[in-house]
């Protein structure tokens, strides 16, 4: 080999040496900017998961607030027709009581009125439908 030659293997070997430390540098620069997007998007997550928390949390809270509240209303409403069946209880009760001895002294009166007009005889049957009103 010559001296020429070596001198040519020498430059061409510290080119390529200079290219790969120009790419090696590169590649730790796109290195280094993809673990700062990695601890700010951990950063992030971990924001994100805190609230989520909070936000799960007071959901809950809510939910069982509002479990609490439709068992009251549960409660209500039985109530409610219970006392609608105790109500329908007592007006069929109080209908049979009064209903039959009101109809039998409507009855026992439509009668009485009827034997009073005949009682009276024709006096009434021969008095004008005007004067009777």
């Amino acid at each position: 080999m010559t001296l020429a030659a070596a001198g040519t293997y020498t430059s061409v070997a510290l080119v390529v040496t200079a290219i790969a430390t120009v790419v090696i540098l590169i590649l730790l620069a796109a290195l280094w900017s993809a673990l700062r997007a990695t601890r700010r998007l951990r950063s992030a997550a971990d924001e994100l998961s805190v609230q989520a928390r909070a936000v799960i949390d007071e959901l809950q809270g809510t939910v069982a607030h509002a479990a609490a509240e439709l068992e009251r209303v549960d409660d209500l409403i039985g109530s409610a027709e219970r006392l609608t069946d105790t109500v329908g209880s007592a007006s069929r009760l109080a209908y049979g009581a009064v209903a039959n001895p009101v109809i039998k002294v409507i009855a026992l009166g439509a009668g009485t009125a009827r034997a009073s007009r005949q009682l009276r005889g024709r006096r009434d049957d021969q008095t004008p439908r005007a004067a009777r009103r």
